[in-house]
């Protein structure tokens, strides 16, 4: 199949990707190649070594900007239309993994069925954007969980599919256990509602050196939360690529997940029980789907006896039995999903 995926005109999709949006995309992209499928990317940039071929639109040569509307969102704008003039009739599924608003409501002059992916929570915005897109025509909408599927259902009504997230566990699988380290792990976004100030709290609590990995995507909560506190117990590893991710989910003694929101789905613990390092994460951090009882221990953020018998627990696991789990959200099976659902926009 002729298969065009849309992400943003600015979105990057170089490593180390901005957020999990962005590497499923990659991932997808060059997974489908290989199963033969043309496929064609819609974004500011992607590696050179990827499969799909990438899509950029161009900035406008005059200036975009007015009263009211700056020159970055008036030159997303442009683009933006740019897209809305696309022919899509030469693909057989369009699948969009957008944020931004503009792309929805020029796509609906492309006429079509297309497929939308939902990657986190409903914001005032994006419930917005979606209400309206679901109203004006029959796309399929999928979550990435059950949780997310329910969160979304309660703001543009029912019908929404579940698609898993998934992981590659021929990639992301166990080392020798005796090259384990004593340290606690913790990677994401580094904002507020992804919680790297609770772990801090949590791994200083337990007397546990802690690696903090990721992009700074709000520098004042940085500075004030993160920068301060870091020391020769609390390290910053800055955003990795993921063979440098993947070497820290295999020495960690477990990984922290600390999100204070509804976590779309948790990729990260997804990958480190891949890896047979176990989760010590709040309820908001691991959704359902991944509350394997062998190796995730649920904590009260206001409940420090929690934190010591998770801890505890972490020297009982089996990494075979986590990598197994791991192994029931295989990113082939992802794949199929997806595959299934362009079979049925394009008949």
């Amino acid at each position: 199949m002729n298969i065009l995926l849309v992400t943003s005109p600015v979105v990057d999709l170089t490593t180390p990707f901005a957020g999990g949006t962005e590497s499923f995309v990659v991932q997808l992209g060059n997974a489908l190649v290989r199963r033969g499928h043309s496929v064609d990317v819609i974004c500011k940039a992607a590696d050179e070594t990827n499969l799909f071929n990438t899509v950029s639109l161009s900035e406008s040569a005059v200036r975009m900007c007015d009263d009211i509307t700056s020159e970055p969102e008036g030159q997303k704008q442009y683009q933006a239309a740019q897209f809305g003039l696309i022919d899509t009739g030469d693909y057989d599924a369009v699948h969009y993994h957008s944020y931004y608003h503009a792309i929805y409501e020029y796509a609906s002059l492309h006429e079509r069925s297309n497929i939308v992916t939902l990657h986190t929570p409903a914001t005032p915005r994006l419930s917005v954007v979606h209400t309206l897109n679901r109203q004006r025509g029959d796309d399929i909408y999928v979550a990435v969980s059950s949780r997310l599927k329910d969160q979304w259902e309660g703001v543009t009504g029912p019908g929404i599919n579940v698609i898993s997230n998934g992981v590659d566990t021929n990639y992301f699988c166990p080392q020798q256990q005796d090259r384990k380290r004593d340290f606690l792990l913790w990677c994401g976004r580094l904002c507020h509602e992804k919680g790297a100030h609770e772990a801090i709290t949590i791994a200083r609590a337990l007397g546990k050196p802690l690696m903090i990995a990721g992009p700074c995507a709000d520098t004042e909560y940085y500075q004030h939360y993160i920068e301060r506190e870091l020391d020769e117990n609390i390290h910053y590893c800055g955003h990795l690529n993921s063979s440098e991710l993947k070497a820290l989910y295999q020495q960690a003694t477990a990984l922290l997940a600390t999100s204070l929101w509804e976590e779309p789905f948790g990729l990260a613990s997804l990958e480190a029980l891949a890896c047979g390092t176990p989760v010590i994460g709040f309820k908001t951090a691991v959704p359902e789907e991944l509350r394997y009882d062998k190796g995730v221990f649920l904590i009260e953020k206001h409940a420090p006896q929690t934190w010591n018998t998770a801890l505890a627990h972490c020297s009982e696991i089996d990494a075979a039995a986590l990598l197994q789990f791991a192994q029931g959200f295989s990113f082939s099976s992802t794949v199929d999903g997806y595959e299934a659902l362009y079979a049925r926009v394009s008949e």
